[in-house]
């Protein structure tokens, strides 16, 4: 028979084990709870932040909370003024409240301006139809006989529209022989050279239709509609084979465009996705492809590939020198590993990150950290904004940042430094440090050169009119229907950049390219040279831009 005490310490000893064991799954379960906490609140910033995107406001300005409000913008007499009969309206009211019988209360009138702006003078350019109004010879006599003459006129303008003015261009191709001579043959004159020969497409209907889809993003079918409103049968499928084949033969003329973009030695890049129908090499019916964008102040280039891979752009740059500025994607890693090639960054996307969690907490949250890192990008923004405003030049913008923002970003990037071992690193806050960090090298790399921007919003400005594009015609039917309408973006977005009227510039090119068989003739074409042919405002060819029309 074992001994009492030994029983005694083996089972304080089992107890003591039980509760060690109880304490640990205790403290296991407790961890898992706060894991499990964490991720739903993980999930409801994300909710948050999904549902802002679709329903709340797209802009990331920030407004500093503990910035002064705009009360002190008023003038001290006139709020005394209005504190005054605000006085005298609460004292009638409450001796109105105080007498059995009805009183009416007279609220004193103001008056307000409304200011709509100043309407724009009508161009000068347009022609103008005259309309004169005269008074009848019965009211050119006065009361007692006096006869009124002319001493002027009033004048009043009113912007009148005559829609598509179309109409048919017939070639008469003369015919030369000599008579009794038939053995001499039969001479034809010759007409230019057309980009679709032998086509009922002019170079103004191409440019009118290339315009309507890549510009004001309508539809070929909606196109169509329209055509058969004015009796005329253009089925979409017309079209459709005239933008492949305009775009194709615009290849020469894109590649010449990039190659200045490429020999400035800074490029935006950027891409967004585009549904292709067909495939026949795998066999499904749609995929996704990808338009990837490069521009700069010399043009835009829109260059569809299949995929989001990073060969792409490393093809494509594969013989550039420079910046290029592109956001956090992986896919830049591999133009960017060329030596030749330094990246820049874009601190847009590193305040994008911060400005969602302010969307997703809502209205009203305190958030100092996010707060703090917003104030601070603010103020290098302030100072962008005061060089751009003072037309500054690269070398006086490259000694106000290392003045200015230098200091800014190293402060900043130690705050983040020190908030991150803070910050759970899979909530909404410890995304965005750990995105800052990372790129911080490149996102602050702009203050190397004055040249640079703070940030990619070149680019996605030229993603954006494409996507909303997209958002109309829907997809591209095959990958060389995508190829060729990037051709035409490349163009449009080219000309929008050197300011020039797009319909204007895609007749011109589109009346020239046959006849640009060498280098010299196709540079004639690029959007910088076409301004010496194509002013801004294209003047009226009316040589009698005024007619009159008696009333």
């Amino acid at each position: 028979m074992s001994d009492p005490v030994s029983q005694l310490k083996s089972k304080v000893d089992l107890l003591e084990f039980t509760v060690a064991d109880q304490a640990k799954k205790l403290q296991d379960k407790d961890s898992l709870l706060q894991s499990c906490y964490q991720v739903i609140a993980d999930l409801n910033q994300q909710l948050k932040l999904a549902k802002a995107r679709q329903f709340g406001r797209s802009a990331e300005s920030f407004a500093d909370p503990n910035a002064p409000t705009q009360d002190h913008l008023f003038d001290e007499a006139e709020i005394l003024e209005l504190m005054g009969d605000l006085a005298g309206l609460v004292q009638t009211a409450a001796e109105a409240a105080a007498s059995d019988d009805e009183t009416k209360v007279q609220v004193p009138a103001h008056e307000r301006t409304i200011h709509r702006g100043k309407r724009q003078p009508l161009p000068a350019y347009l022609a103008r139809v005259e309309t004169v109004y005269e008074l009848s010879p019965e009211e050119l006599i006065g009361p007692n006989g006096e006869c009124f003459e002319p001493i002027g006129f009033e004048t009043y303008e009113q912007l009148n529209v005559i829609p598509q003015e179309i109409y048919v261009l017939l070639h008469k191709r003369m015919k030369y022989a000599v008579k009794g001579l038939e053995e001499l043959g039969v001479r034809t004159a010759r007409m230019p050279f057309q980009i679709i020969p032998k086509s009922i497409a002019s170079a103004g209907l191409l440019a009118h239709i290339a315009q309507a889809k890549y510009q004001h993003h309508l539809p070929l079918y909606r196109q169509e509609q329209i055509w058969k409103e004015l009796e005329i049968d253009l089925p979409r499928a017309s079209p459709s084979r005239w933008m492949l084949e305009v775009g194709q033969k615009l290849q020469p003329l894109i590649d010449l465009i990039f190659k200045s973009i490429k020999s400035t030695g800074y490029v935006h890049a950027d891409e967004t996705a585009v549904t292709v129908l067909k495939n026949k090499k795998s066999g499904v019916d749609s995929y996704k492809g990808y338009m990837w964008v490069y521009t700069n102040d010399q043009g835009s280039i829109y260059d569809f590939r299949t995929s989001r891979a990073g060969r792409h752009p490393q093809e494509m740059l594969s013989d550039f020198e420079g910046y290029l500025q592109v956001d956090g994607y992986a896919g830049y890693n591999a133009p960017c590993s060329n030596p030749k090639i330094i990246e820049v960054g874009c601190m847009a996307h590193v305040r994008r990150k911060f400005t969602d969690i302010q969307k997703a907490a809502g209205k009203g949250a305190k958030l100092p950290v996010v707060e703090q890192v917003l104030k601070q990008i603010q103020a290098l923004y302030k100072i962008e904004s005061e060089a751009k405003e003072h037309d500054l030049s690269p070398e006086e913008i490259y000694k106000i940042r290392q003045e200015q923002a230098k200091p800014i970003l190293e402060k900043l990037a130690l705050y983040l430094q020190d908030i991150k071992p803070k910050t759970p690193p899979k909530g909404l806050l410890g995304k965005a440090v750990t995105y800052a960090l990372n790129h911080w090298i490149v996102v602050s790399r702009y203050i190397d050169d004055g040249r640079l921007d703070i940030d990619n919003n070149a680019a996605e400005r030229c993603v954006k009119p494409f996507a909303v594009g997209r958002k109309n015609w829907l997809f591209s039917g095959t990958a060389e229907s995508a190829k060729a309408s990037g051709n035409i973006f490349s163009l449009i977005e080219s000309a929008k950049i050197h300011d020039l009227k797009i319909f204007d510039y895609l007749s011109y090119v589109f009346e020239q390219l046959p006849m640009a068989d060498t280098e010299e003739k196709l540079a004639a074409l690029l959007p910088i040279k076409a301004k010496e042919h194509l002013p801004k405002i294209k003047q009226s060819e009316n040589k009698n831009p005024i007619q009159k029309d008696p009333a």
